[in-house]
């Protein structure tokens, strides 16, 4: 282990100047030096920048222009409202607006998107790094670009780890002070082209950067007290998961607990880093820890709650049975795209899919799938529950029409039309 701390903040964590003003307090109050910050990209920025790309994608230039205006002077007007007008400041979000509108159109649409959507964290850490300069003038800031590498699969690349050591031990490990840097971006080993990590990627940077510093600690802040037994706006008597082992904590994110990415754990399970996930509103609330714990406490059930999945019913055009070649071709197609697969189920001469809905990688899949019949249903909700009792069964079925359920030693899912 070594001094270093690493904290993250999430997009809601930096949306307004209030929220930037309580990130900078907690920078002052919590951290320790050398401490490196890890941001995503503000509010709903990456939201934004997809819906500017797909204005790009099928050619609508008024439409593209007025999404990316919205964008600027959000950030712009961000900068403002905290006296932040330096000339460099200015200089940099520009440089950034003009890079994504001068990436073509032609490059291959993975590519197009990771120079595209890494905006968002890049401007994000400008902002915070101008904040911040303003309590802690020798804060520097790091192009995370620069020391993380991946291999070429833009949108989703994996993690080149011997580089991406390398170039962190030769940037940080001897270096003190307060730094900035972004999540969720990285570029390719082999060309440099800048890559992304998969949506919500920034916490498994954060946890690729204190895996690779020896830290000593990873907190991510959040608006939410911590790892709760299920989201308080949709779930009742809800309880905060104080300590979480880390195969537990892994689970619940791939089941879609939002708090924290799938990927996130395995980075600090290999250095028994202990992650904290601490209210960002309130810092005198307990907190979750992540860590080598044996059991879940509170030992509870945990439900997790899926919105806007789609129900895909693939079968042949002959109805003859679907083979294991023919299952593997659809998985692929998803796998290969990016399209994520929350439950599958097979009968004789169809496969049932559910996955998360999304506006561009969707349709490239029913179109891949076009030697196939595709029944497609939109608009459903899936319910997961980690150590279900008869009780939340019971209330889940209540919840909407049935459509599909799954269950195994410790995991309840059921697919719902509410």
């Amino acid at each position: 282990m070594t001094n270093w701390s690493v904290f993250k903040f999430g997009g809601n964590s930096l949306k307004d100047s209030k929220s930037l003003n309580k990130a900078l307090d907690i920078v002052s109050d919590c951290g320790k030096s050398p401490l490196l910050i890890v941001v995503s990209a503000m509010s709903k920025t990456t939201n934004s920048l997809e819906e500017y790309l797909q204005a790009k994608v099928i050619g609508d230039s008024v439409l593209a222009n007025r999404i990316l205006e919205k964008i600027k002077s959000f950030h712009f007007h961000l900068a403002d409202s905290l006296n932040l007008t330096d000339e460099t400041l200015k200089l940099g979000l520009s440089g950034e607006w003009d890079r994504i509108e001068k990436a073509s159109s032609d490059l291959p649409f993975d590519r197009h998107y990771d120079e595209v959507i890494s905006a968002g964290e890049i401007v994000s850490s400008i902002i915070l790094h101008a904040a911040i300069q303003t309590r802690y003038p020798t804060a520097s800031w790091l192009d995370a670009r620069m020391v993380v590498r991946t291999n070429s699969n833009h949108r989703r690349a994996d993690i080149n780890l011997i580089d991406t050591e390398k170039n962190i031990h030769e940037k940080l490990i001897s270096q003190s002070g307060v730094w900035i840097t972004q999540g969720f971006i990285a570029s390719s080993s082999d060309n440099g082209q800048c890559t992304t990590l998969g949506r919500e990627g920034s916490d498994y940077s954060a946890a690729i950067f204190a895996s690779v510093l020896g830290a000593n600690e990873l907190t991510i802040w959040k608006d939410v007290p911590g790892l709760m037994s299920g989201d308080p706006k949709v779930f009742n008597d809800v309880k905060l998961l104080e300590e979480v082992p880390y195969e537990e904590a892994m689970e619940l994110a791939f089941y879609g607990a939002s708090v924290i990415h799938p990927k996130t754990i395995q980075p600090l399970y290999q250095r028994n880093i202990t992650l904290y996930i601490r209210s960002f509103l309130d810092r005198n609330l307990k907190e979750t820890r992540v860590s080598n714990y044996k059991s879940l406490k509170p030992m509870v059930p945990c439900l997790i709650r899926k919105l806007d999945q789609v129900m895909l019913s693939i079968r042949t055009n002959d109805l003859s049975l679907m083979t294991e070649g023919q299952f593997s071709d659809v998985h692929n197609t998803f796998s290969n795209i990016g399209l994520v697969v929350n439950l599958v189920q097979r009968v004789a001469a169809r496969i049932v899919f559910i996955v998360s809905n999304h506006h561009i990688v969707l349709p490239l899949a029913l179109e891949q799938l076009s030697d196939y019949n595709v029944k497609v249903e939109k608009d459903l909700v899936l319910y997961t529950v980690k150590y279900s009792d008869e009780n939340s069964r019971k209330w889940l079925a209540q919840k909407g029409i049935f459509k599909m359920e799954q269950r195994t030693e410790s995991v309840y899912q059921i697919l719902l039309k509410e």
